[in-house]
């Protein structure tokens, strides 16, 4: 009777949760209390009795609220405390970190305008909007590697994806995200506490780049001409990604047994029947629409007004360098806060700065101001996609999530053209599609990542 009594005290202590530290200290209590009603067990029924715990530990170990355990968010994404034995938030996963940073490193915008000025404006008609499914092409292909890059890393580890990209990015800077999407999903495994700020710093490589690889296109481009301009760009991706391949490693805990690598334990199809994560994916894919319109036609923007190139430069340097700031400070606050909250704030940020102030943006010294508040806000995402992926599914899904987000992410990638076919088609003034495209696009993106929050945990205040 006895044991009976324990095992339903397993069972009642699993159904509500109780972390996995405190249910042997829950049993003893309750052995304590029983103890005084029985007559004292053998050594025999000890014995059993200890085999049973152990078993019903083990069965609850692996239920949905054990992956949750303590973590104020929810999430499945936080480590185990019985299985994974590798330091979090610090030691090895710093050196993660620095890896996924220089794989971020990239940059875009300047080499379009560069084709519109120098070879196509005159002789292509509308080249702008012709030249932006160029960046759209680009994107996709990146986006398109999130699956293949889950099928290699399952089954030969992430080194060998990495391997693969770094040698792609030289051959052609497009598939430079063959690697980067790998190294930004490793990068969260490392960390629990401090997993916003390490994302935000990872992430802040691409912020980094933006930061001065204009300064070096720019007179690359006048100097030595587009074709050497991409060659000297292969060695600079080269470079970085062979110190992301010596670093960047998974941690044990997370790497699957031969048993687990199939393609149908792989691809966790049943992510798409959790509504929290197809909101989370619809609220993404409207927001990043209007992430890339103004890195593409800033500077051109910038050419229009009469400013000079090096001046088109400048506004996307200062919004790189504000974007790397931006994606350290919303890793902070996210992880103070809850990372969700954190980007519905710099979601309604984005909005707001392309709304109020690149319409109205029509000197250099506006534009500055603009490129500040957008760099601000506008990269969160990228810095809170994985937390938040990991945080609405469980560990098992974790890598479908990111992999099904980034395919989710390729309709995105045809905001810029959509808006550059609005702009052809519009009488207002030129370029005032593009700042309402982007303001409206993050603004609705943001009313839906509140309905979420509202989904996934009731209260205005919780942290999520």
């Amino acid at each position: 009777m006895l044991i009976e009594n324990i095992k339903n005290d397993i069972t009642s202590c699993h159904n509500d949760s109780v972390p996995n530290t405190f249910v042997t200290d829950e049993l003893r209590e309750r052995h304590s209390a029983t103890s005084s009603q029985t007559v004292s067990l053998s050594e025999k029924d000890n014995v059993t009795t200890t085999e049973d715990v152990a078993s019903a530990k083990k069965d609850w170990s692996g239920h949905e609220h054990h992956l949750k355990y303590d973590d104020p968010e929810f999430g499945a994404d936080k480590p185990s405390p019985t299985f994974d034995t590798e330091a979090t938030d610090g030691g090895y996963g710093w050196l993660v970190v620095l890896g996924t940073f220089m794989v971020q490193i990239t940059s875009f915008g300047i080499m379009q305008d560069h084709y519109d000025m120098t070879m196509f404006r005159d002789s292509v008609p509308n080249s702008q909007f012709q030249l932006s499914f160029v960046g759209t092409i680009l994107e996709v292909c990146v986006n398109l590697m999130g699956p293949l890059a889950q099928i290699i890393a399952s089954r030969f580890g992430s080194t060998t994806v990495l391997i693969l990209g770094t040698l792609m990015s030289v051959l052609g800077l497009e598939l430079a995200g063959f690697s980067s999407q790998t190294a930004m999903s490793i990068a969260p495994l490392w960390f629990d506490k401090k997993r916003g700020l390490a994302l935000g710093i990872a992430s802040g490589g691409s912020g980094i780049g933006g930061l001065f690889l204009p300064f070096v296109i720019t007179p690359l481009n006048s100097n030595l001409g587009a074709a050497w301009t991409y060659r000297i760009l292969g060695f600079i991706c080269l470079g970085c990604n062979i110190i992301a391949c010596i670093t960047i490693r998974e941690k044990k805990s997370s790497v699957k047994p031969k048993g687990a690598r199939t393609l149908k334990t792989i691809f966790r199809l049943d992510v798409l029947q959790d509504t929290n994560f197809l909101l989370w994916c619809l609220a993404s894919v409207i927001g990043l629409m209007g992430y890339f319109v103004p890195y593409f036609f800033l500077p051109a923007y910038a050419t229009y007004l009469g400013l000079s190139a090096t001046q088109g430069s400048t506004l996307i340097a200062v919004m790189s360098a504000a974007n790397f700031i931006g994606r350290v400070l919303v890793g902070t606050i996210g992880d103070r806060i809850g990372r969700l909250n954190a980007n519905i704030i710099f979601t309604f940020g984005s909005a707001f700065s392309n709304l109020f102030i690149w319409t109205f943006a029509h000197s250099f010294g506006v534009l500055v101001a603009y490129s500040v508040l957008f760099g601000l806000f506008c990269g969160a995402y990228f810095a809170m996609m994985t937390p938040i992926t990991a945080a609405i599914l469980t560990p098992d899904q974790y890598s479908t999530g990111v992999s099904t987000i980034l395919l989710f992410n390729i309709i995105s990638i045809f905001g810029i053209s959509i808006s550059s076919a609005i702009e052809t088609k519009s009488t207002a003034e030129p370029y005032f599609v593009y700042k309402m495209f982007t303001g409206v696009v993050y603004l609705v993106s943001a009313i839906l990542l509140v309905l979420l929050k509202f989904k996934m945990k009731k209260g205005f205040m919780t942290k999520i």
